[in-house]
């Protein structure tokens, strides 16, 4: 099998991440880094090994040996980078959120579709082991509920994700969200925090809550329970464990990940506290899903659609909390022409 060649544009945290799980994602490699800190890319070539690197992330672009790029800088830069990648034909691994705007991923989204090249957005928790088997012992939830403390820009759409396009099949008709700025995060947004509601076509709702730097320790940084008409399922400690309760007394059945969490023997130097290689938030599993839709030439299970549509869905929650309306979803996106993407 020919390895899939790929270079890593920003190398911070994130590109730490992805580099080393490309290290055990089947023929894939990553052989070029660029930063707007041409040091930085320097660094990631003698710590990961490679061919080059460089301060401009055009030369990748150029690059006819590459089959594609990961994306690992910031959400205002997301669109302009993933525009000239599938500009040049690559295929991309954009790390979430999409944009900063609606109109940005759109624009972004019709690229990717004309240049007919591959693209999965990093919402990566859908592809976790403990998620896909919470959708196994309960798959149509009728009351989901979530909650997740930090950023709204760097986390909230990880979660929003899960319960538009994991949990709930039918298609989103109205949100609700009250909420404020209390922490001082998100000041670009018009919120830090919130309450949501989000009520879907076949009847269920999900009650989602950002919470900002309010932490519990048990739960971890984010946690979600689902209830069905006898039973629960419950994510927590970031999708490590699963249980499944139909009574009172003791789960009926767990599973709880045991693997490696936030070091590797590969990490070096600063890079000691970084999470790879593992698998219990879908991290490696997204990279092999990319690279199994490129070999098959098929769209892979986060897609461009679905980075917008998040964004969308958080747009619309903004919009109740500045408004204090109810916001019917379908008249929302009706703005912009760009539905549900189809499940």
């Amino acid at each position: 099998m020919k390895a899939l060649r790929f270079g890593c544009i920003g190398c911070g945290g994130m590109g730490t991440l992805h580099v080393l799980n490309s290290k055990y994602a089947p023929g894939m490699e990553v052989v070029a880094y660029a930063d707007a800190v041409e040091e930085r890319a320097r660094k990631f070539l003698a710590d990961f090994g490679g061919e080059y690197a460089t301060g401009d992330a055009s030369r990748l672009f150029a690059d006819a040996s590459l089959d594609g790029v990961l994306i690992q800088t910031g959400e205002r830069h997301h669109p302009a980078l993933g525009i000239a990648a599938a500009r040049a034909g690559k295929h991309i691994f954009m790390e979430k959120p999409i944009a900063v705007t609606v109109e940005e991923a759109l624009e972004l989204e019709n690229e990717v579709r004309k240049a007919s090249v591959k693209y999965l957005i990093g919402l990566c928790n859908r592809l976790a082991p403990a998620v896909l088997r919470a959708k196994e012992l309960l798959p149509d939830p009728w009351i989901t509920f979530g909650q997740c403390t930090d950023t709204v820009s760097g986390q909230a759409c990880h979660n929003l994700d899960l319960i538009v396009h994991q949990f709930h099949d039918a298609p989103l008709v109205s949100v609700y969200a009250t909420g404020g700025h209390y922490y001082g995060l998100d000041g670009h947004l018009p919120a830090d925090s919130f309450i949501a509601t989000l009520r879907f076509a076949d009847g269920s709702q999900a009650c989602y809550i950002q919470h900002g730097r309010a932490y519990n320790a048990l739960m971890s940084k984010y946690s979600f329970q689902l209830f069905g008409q006898d039973k629960c399922v419950y994510l927590s400690k970031r999708f490590k464990e699963c249980h499944l309760s139909t009574a009172l007394a003791a789960p009926d059945f767990s599973t709880i990940f045991s693997g490696p969490d936030f070091s590797s023997p590969d990490a070096k130097s600063h890079f000691k506290d970084v999470r790879g290689p593992h698998g219990y938030m879908g991290h490696y599993d997204e990279l092999a899903a990319l690279c199994q839709a490129i070999r098959q030439d098929t769209d892979p299970p986060m897609t461009v659609e679905h980075g917008r549509h998040v964004l969308q869905v958080e747009k619309a929650i903004f919009e109740s909390v500045t408004t204090g309306q109810i916001v019917d979803y379908g008249e929302f996106l009706a703005r912009w022409g760009a539905g549900q993407p189809k499940r």
